[in-house]
C-alpha cells in the first residue's frame, strides 16, 4: 500500500479536504479535553487551513491514495538560542498529523512522517519532534511505531479548589 501513497505540498483549495480530515481528530480532542479544545467548526477549520496555505511559517502536506485525500501533515521549524540553560538548537515539528479512518493503518501516516523527515534532513533539520496527547495512546503507539522516543513529559495540575 505504501507505495500507492502520494505525497504533495497542499495548496490553495485543499483547505475543505483538509479540514474534513482535521475535523475527526478535532471532535476526538474536544471529547477527551473540552476545557481545551473546541467543538467542530467545519467554517473555521476551512478558514485556519487556508491561511495556514498562505503562511510561510507552516508547511502541509497532502496525503492521496489513488488521487484520494488519506491524511495530511503541518509542519514547522522550531529554533531555540543558546541561554545559560541550554544549547542552541533547530528542529522541525510536526504540529499536527490526521488520517482518514478509513485509510488508518496502510502507511499513510509514515508516508508524512517519512516525507516529513526527508525534508528536514535536506534542509539541514538534525530531528523532526512532535507532541502528544496522553489520552491519545493509539497516536502515542502510532508514532513509537514510527521511530519516535518520548523524551519530555508535560504535567498539569488544576489550581482549582478542592486540589492539594
Amino acid at each position: 500500500m505504501e507505495g500507492d501513497i502520494a505525497i504533495r505540498a497542499a495548496g490553495a483549495g485543499d483547505d475543505a479536504v483538509l479540514a474534513e480530515i482535521a475535523a475527526v481528530v478535532q471532535q476526538l480532542h474536544f471529547q477527551e479535553r473540552p476545557d481545551v479544545f473546541k467543538p467542530v467548526n467545519a467554517e473555521a477549520l476551512r478558514d485556519w487551513f487556508r491561511s495556514a496555505l498562505q503562511s510561510s511559517q507552516r508547511h502541509v502536506l497532502l496525503a492521496e491514495v489513488a488521487g484520494t485525500p488519506a491524511g495530511y501533515a503541518v509542519v514547522l521549524d522550531g529554533e531555540r538560542t543558546e541561554d545559560a540553560f541550554a544549547c542552541a538548537r533547530r528542529w522541525r515539528e510536526v504540529d499536527q498529523l490526521a488520517v482518514v479512518p478509513a485509510q488508518r493503518h496502510r502507511g499513510v501516516a509514515r508516508a508524512l512522517i517519512d516525507h516529513a523527515a526527508a525534508a528536514a534532513r535536506a534542509d539541514g533539520m538534525p530531528a523532526l519532534e512532535l507532541n502528544t496527547w496522553a489520552f491519545n495512546q493509539a497516536a502515542r503507539a502510532t508514532f513509537r511505531r514510527l521511530g519516535f522516543i518520548e523524551r519530555s513529559i508535560r504535567s498539569e495540575r488544576p489550581t482549582t479548589a478542592g486540589t492539594p
